[in-house]
């Protein structure tokens, strides 16, 4: 008569190592400001006053008036 084998199990433990990869993403942030700046604009303008041309000349009327005068101091 065979009996049924009896089994007896040794576990034995290997070591292996298995790899994860943990990314690290390195962020270098550059934020906008907006700082005013004020620029000055300068305008130079030559402004010239023209009286015109005269009509007559100044004296002129000076003169008409003392010739009438001299007028009529003789009549």
């Amino acid at each position: 008569m065979y009996c049924d084998p009896q089994y007896v199990v040794e576990d034995t433990y290997v070591e292996r190592e298995v790899t994860y990869v943990h990314p690290v993403i390195y962020i270098n942030r550059k934020h906008i400001v907006n700082v005013p700046r004020h620029v000055y604009e300068t305008v130079t303008k030559n402004i010239i006053d023209d009286p015109g041309i005269p009509d007559e000349c100044e004296d002129c009327d000076k003169h008409k008036k003392d010739k009438k005068r001299h007028k009529n101091d003789y009549e």
